[in-house]
């Protein structure tokens, strides 16, 4: 009996394996068609023509937006169908730039706004702080992708930057600005000079080097103001810390000729003759219109749709017409160190020996030559300590990461809005309702009512960025620095998260530049809880952090490309601000951080609205993104996920005996 067991669970196991096979592999192919075939993957401009647009009107649409995206283009023209000049033949205007990234930026960008406020419009207003690196230069729409590809094929002499960029003040007359050091000088002009040359293959020519590299902070001022703009570019820090990307950009020509304004105010035509003026659009128009316009009605162009006609200028204000220009490329440069004097025999020999200290009103000169005997005297001289270098994770050949990760579960969308009325009474006091509440709450400043907009982390939320945290730990995986949006619940996540890796002591910074669209807030924005009221409350803040992005900075008027553009440039300081002492960080945002901060440092376009909006849907809560920096290039790259997923079921509200025995309550 127990043969024909056996024979029969042989059999068994066989036929299961056999099926299992024929789950793996398709069956065999018979017949073939001679019909069929793989196309190869067409361009963008092909499928453009393909849609039905004809061949001058695609290379305009992709060269207008810069050869980043099919839907860019599409989009372009479908929104142009009006504009006059849509076929008519104009080279854009293409030049190299090389701005800076980082804290430098944002000091530039300050004197930028102050100097405005001061003295009105000046010359330097017209564009964002940069280094020209080559005049402009004219392509035809169909070169648009040879340009940029001339820029890819010298990505690798971007390595070889001799060292740090250094800068000088100067100022004459009605100019102000900063000088870059010659150290630098003559690797910009090979690489212009590399440029040009790519660029001749495909019958573009580009102009080298010709002025002093600079930036330029002011000028075509009033000479009243002259000494007041310099106390205040005194106040920047040259030294602050900064990373350099040299740009490909492009703007239309009418652009150079005429006065750009942004749309402040939104207004609705009444007339044909009319411009719709929206948020997030500019208006060019030519700089002697004002002059003759009685009315402060002006003639204009539109930006986003190329129809000409008139519009109401208070609605509008000048702005810098870098705003409108197309970028094409992106390159990171990467500056090498500036090396040490070696010292023999010293241990520590990649550090600078002290110099002896001066005496007081004397130079080291004097001091040393004060008595020709000195270096004979035979006695014992304290030897100042070498300080030790402190080790940084770079230098071992660690590679940082950056991690950006979803708040954890929140009361308002499990519980709905209503749930703040559900839980306190009138004088503001809390009680919960269901086990997946929160047993205490923080007591606000304000009315309990700020929680409808502020929500907190359920009782679950708060386990799941427990579990998260216990799975980074096991993984070996710590934080150096983090940051938090000031929602009440990404504070939540971040310090759970941090609690059960065993790293509480890390302070936390709020940076209101990770919140998630504005858009999302028409309404008004949530009452968020101060890093002060937050530290009361027992949560790590570090209370000396200043945000990139203070909350009086929002624009509320932010579409989603805003939205990418601020958290991008926030994600980028945070990483520059930790550049020399390396380590993780963790950046605790909403569902839309992790696109919207990583999409940027991986030189990448932003998606469309609505590609980012399904996107948003599908992150679930304490969801988490990780890019890594190479050491050499200092470029981000997507990494693997650093830990398991956290899939769990819906546990839905029931009252059981309403379940069960309904009639009997």
């Amino acid at each position: 009996m127990d043969k024909i067991k056996s024979s029969v669970n042989s059999k068994w196991g066989d036929l299961i394996e056999k099926i299992r096979k024929m789950d793996r592999t398709p069956p065999p192919r018979r017949r073939q068609s001679s019909t069929i075939r793989r196309e190869d993957i067409k361009s963008s401009k092909d499928i453009l023509q393909q849609m039905g647009f004809s061949k001058s009107r695609a290379e305009k649409a992709l060269a207008a937006t810069g050869d980043r995206d099919l839907q860019l283009a599409s989009d372009w023209l479908l929104s142009h169908v009006n504009d006059p000049e849509l076929d008519v033949s104009a080279p854009r205007q293409y030049i190299l730039y090389l701005c800076p990234v980082g804290p430098l930026q944002e000091q530039l960008m300050t004197f930028w706004e102050r100097s405005q406020k001061l003295c009105g419009w000046n010359g330097a207003h017209t564009y964002f702080p940069h280094i020209t690196l080559c005049p402009f230069f004219t392509v035809e729409d169909s070169k648009c992708g040879m340009v940029k590809k001339a820029l890819n094929m010298i990505s690798e002499y971007l390595d070889e930057c001799p060292g740090p960029l250094k800068l000088d003040f100067f100022n004459q007359n009605n100019f102000i600005g900063c000088f870059l050091k010659d150290n630098c000088y003559k690797y910009f002009t090979e690489l212009v000079s590399k440029f040009g040359a790519e660029c001749k293959k495909y019958g573009i020519n580009v102009e080298p080097v010709k002025k002093q590299l600079h930036i330029t902070l002011a000028y075509q001022y009033s000479s009243e103001y002259h000494e007041e703009l310099m106390q205040q570019a005194r106040g920047i820090d040259l030294n602050a810390a900064c990373q350099w990307e040299v740009r490909l950009y492009s703007r239309d020509p009418r652009v150079g000729k005429s006065e750009v304004r942004r749309v402040k105010k939104t207004y609705h035509a009444t007339l044909e003759d009319e411009l719709d003026l929206i948020i997030g659009d500019y208006v060019f128009m030519d700089p002697n219109e004002p002059t003759r316009s009685t009315d402060q009605w002006y003639f204009g162009t539109s930006w986003l749709t190329g129809r000409q006609s008139m519009f109401p200028g208070p609605y509008t204000e000048r702005t810098s017409e870098t705003w409108t220009w197309a970028l094409h490329a992106s390159e990171l440069l990467v500056q090498k160190e500036t090396p040490s004097p070696v010292c023999n025999g010293d241990s520590h020999a990649h550090m600078p020996l002290p110099k002896p200290p001066k005496a007081s009103g004397e130079t080291y000169e004097a001091v040393w030559k004060a008595d020709p005997t000195y270096a004979k005297v035979n006695k014992e001289v304290k030897k100042s300590p070498v300080p030790r270098k402190e080790v940084r994770p770079q230098d071992l050949g660690i590679p940082r990461s950056l991690v950006v990760m979803r708040h954890g579960e929140r009361m308002d969308f499990l519980f709905g809005r209503s749930w703040v009325d559900l839980c306190f009474d009138d004088d503001g006091n809390y009680r919960p309702s269901d086990l997946n509440m929160p047993k205490s709450m923080p007591k606000r400043a304000g009315t309990h009512y700020e929680y409808a907009k502020d929500a907190p982390l359920t009782t679950l939320g708060s386990f799941q960025a427990h579990l998260t945290g216990e799975a980074l730990k096991s993984k070996g995986i710590t934080f150096d620095h983090v940051y938090v949006s000031p929602s009440l619940r990404c504070v939540q996540t971040a310090t759970s998260v941090l609690k059960s890796m065993g790293q509480a002591t890390v302070p936390l910074h709020v940076e209101p530049g990770i919140f998630e669209w504005l858009g999302w807030y028409q309404l008004g924005l949530p009452k968020f809880f101060t890093p002060t009221e937050l530290k009361s409350h027992g949560f790590n803040v570090d209370l000396s952090y200043k945000p990139f992005v203070p909350i009086t900075k929002f624009d509320m008027e932010e579409n989603i490309e805003g939205y990418y553009r601020r958290s991008g440039e926030t994600s980028r300081n945070i990483v520059i601000r930790h550049q020399q002492e390396g380590g993780n960080i963790l950046i605790l945002g909403h569902a839309g951080s992790l696109e919207v901060c990583t999409r940027q440092l991986l030189r990448k376009t932003p998606r469309p609205d609505r590609d980012f909006r399904d996107l948003c849907a599908k992150v679930p809560y304490c969801g988490l993104l990780s890019i890594t920096e190479c050491l050499r290039t200092q470029k981000w790259s997507m990494g693997d996920a650093p830990i398991l997923s956290l899939t769990h079921g819906q546990n839905k509200q029931m009252v059981m005996t309403k379940l069960f025995y309904p009639s009997e309550l």
